[in-house]
């Protein structure tokens, strides 16, 4: 639930970052003694309003005599820093498939590496076998042990069908080893 948390947070963020028009925040900053307060509050306002709901706000300060440039702009953040949301989707996303046990190749997940994700027809025929089949038999069960259940009706799965490898579905091929 975590990995689908933290997914869904870092799409939310990404959507705000460009919403927001301005990647990144800065500090406008002033040192002039003789600025007018009333314009001093209209650059506040203006600064302040100038960016969309979102993470990146930008801010004026004024701090009259101070030794520098009368005028600064001072970045916050820098556009160059290397951008985390792919590595979060795909680690996300990852660990979504290995809390499912579900094979990536299954799922239209685009291999990294030369490897590739291997034969879907076997790695589906294993996915049936190895988690669909125990998981039937693990529902059936509960459900049939149930004593309020069973009244209505059993619930009944055939628990030696499986897909071949040409993708044909066949009975009794669970039973071979």
């Amino acid at each position: 639930m975590e990995s689908a948390m933290l997914n869904v947070n870092a799409t939310r963020f990404r959507i705000r970052y460009y919403k927001n028009g301005a990647h990144m925040g800065y500090v406008f900053f002033t040192n002039d003694p003789d600025m007018d307060p009333e314009f001093e509050k209209k650059m506040r306002e203006e600064i302040a309003n100038s960016r969309g709901a979102g993470n990146f706000k930008s801010m004026f300060i004024n701090i009259p005599g101070a030794d520098k440039e009368a005028v600064k702009i001072i970045p916050v953040g820098d556009t160059g820093t290397k951008d985390e949301f792919l590595n979060v989707k795909n680690v996300s996303a990852q660990d979504q498939l290995v809390a499912h046990r579900f094979p990536p190749g299954l799922a239209g997940i685009i291999p990294e590496n030369a490897a590739g994700l291997g034969d879907p027809l076997k790695a589906r025929e294993a996915y049936y076998r190895d988690e669909v089949i125990p998981m039937r038999s693990f529902l059936m069960d509960c459900i049939n042990a149930d004593p309020e259940i069973v009244q209505v009706g059993r619930v009944e799965f055939d628990l030696n069908v499986i897909a071949d490898s040409n993708g044909v579905i066949t009975k009794g091929r669970n039973d071979e080893k």
